[in-house]
């Protein structure tokens, strides 16, 4: 057992949901770099690039922030965009912590 499965135990699931998506640099900073662009869009390609690291790894995080309504992708052919969803009550938690 680590050290956080031991500290959460008696955590709800849903606390726990939240602890994992915030935890993740990953997401940190896609949002922050979305967030810094006018239209909150991107190519996925871009994106990579921006953020200096690899496909797999910006992929997973996409897709669990498209799991949880934190980006839209949008498909236009074989180009990939990514589009922040202000609304969302964990990009809104991200921007205001970054904000500070």
């Amino acid at each position: 057992m680590t050290i956080l499965q031991r500290y959460t135990v008696n955590i709800p699931e849903r606390i726990k949901k939240k602890i994992d998506v915030l935890g993740k640099s990953c997401i940190w900073s896609i949002v922050a770099h979305l967030n810094s662009l006018d239209e909150k869009t991107i190519n996925i390609t871009s994106l990579i690039a921006k953020l200096n690291s690899n496909y797999s790894h910006v992929v997973k995080c996409i897709d669990l922030m498209k799991s949880l309504d934190m980006v839209q992708e949008i498909r236009m052919g074989r180009v990939r965009l990514i589009k922040l969803n202000t609304d969302n009550e964990y990009v809104k938690a991200i921007i205001n912590i970054l904000s500070l």
